[in-house]
């Protein structure tokens, strides 16, 4: 599944969410139709939602900690979904705190001692994937070499995507998606920013200062949703 696949699956996901969202209560308040069944509207919602989130996850990273991490969401949004239809009858709330604290803790044990080959892992990675995507967590990269272009997505989460390094070609594109969540980009000073990032509920926030040499430009497109996005 390509970045820009995950950028999409994402993004109409939660557009179809909030366009159904709107219809029902147009109908409802027209009283065109009636409808109560509230738990199950929003018990589909989040199983949907939370098992989409924990796939991306997983096909996105190559860590075998974010990986469990997107198992956990996918589980999760399974028993909501149970539950909210009667399947079965388990409140998700009394295992899904426990089983963070421990998936936490996990983490914190296995990266001891690890933050450098991490650190440079990623760096020689981002080069072939330009697509990031974090859903209930953070990802931080710096991309070296040449950079073509990609997306960034951040959903309850947030990206830092550091470019300083990078060989930008010209006319590069980056897609973004925020939905309460926040995208930070820092570009070198050689490039020239065109930001046609739009803000619903949210906003974006160009602090670069291209130098009057600067021949290269970068497109920034896509939507902020209760979110943010800053360049620097």
């Amino acid at each position: 599944m390509g970045g820009m696949k995950k950028n999409f699956l994402v993004r109409a996901f939660f557009g179809v969410t909030i366009a159904a969202l709107g219809g029902v209560l147009l109908l409802r308040n027209l009283e065109i139709i009636k409808f109560d069944s509230w738990h199950l509207f929003w018990g589909t919602v989040w199983a949907v939602g939370l098992v989409l989130a924990g796939l991306t996850t997983i096909i996105s990273s190559r860590k075998m900690l974010t990986r469990a991490w997107g198992l956990l969401l996918m589980a999760t949004g399974v028993s909501i979904g149970l539950n909210s239809y009667g399947v079965i009858d388990i409140s998700i709330w009394k295992i899904f705190w426990p089983v963070v604290l421990i998936a936490v803790g996990l983490m914190v044990v296995f990266s001891i001692g690890s933050g450098n080959r991490k650190k440079y892992e990623k760096s020689a990675s981002d080069s072939s994937d330009n697509e990031k995507v974090a859903i209930f967590y953070g990802e931080d990269s710096r991309v070296k070499g040449d950079y073509t272009g990609g997306s960034a997505t951040a959903v309850f989460g947030g990206v830092d995507l550091d470019l300083r390094q990078a060989k930008i070609k010209d006319g590069a594109v980056i897609d973004i998606f925020t939905l309460c969540g926040g995208v930070s980009i820092s570009l070198p000073d050689d490039v020239i920013v065109k930001n046609e990032v739009r803000g619903i509920l949210g906003g974006s926030e160009d602090k670069t200062v291209s130098k009057s040499s600067a021949k290269k430009t970068i497109y920034l497109r896509g939507e902020c949703v209760l979110g943010g996005l800053e360049v620097k």
